[in-house]
């Protein structure tokens, strides 16, 4: 069972979690990149990045750091 139904449900908890990303990037100087493994810091980036998916994915929908990092650049972008 997934810890979510729809993947509206993901991009709220994206959206939710990259406020929090970069308040701390702002007022603690953290990485705006919240992960530290190789993998998910790629994946974060490549949400960042607002690449689609790879040729092994069908759909990006359900993955949470990706969605989170497609998240953190709206509010980058809104922030400019």
């Amino acid at each position: 069972m997934s810890r979510f139904s729809t993947k509206e449900e993901v991009i709220q908890y994206a959206e939710n979690a990259a406020k929090i990303d970069y308040e701390y990037f702002l007022s603690k100087g953290m990485d705006l990149n919240p992960f530290c493994t190789d993998g998910a810091r790629s994946q974060w980036k490549r949400g960042f990045d607002n690449k689609g998916p790879r040729q092994f994915e069908s759909t990006l929908d359900f993955d949470t750091i990706y969605q989170r990092g497609k998240a953190a650049r709206k509010i980058v972008d809104l922030n400019k």
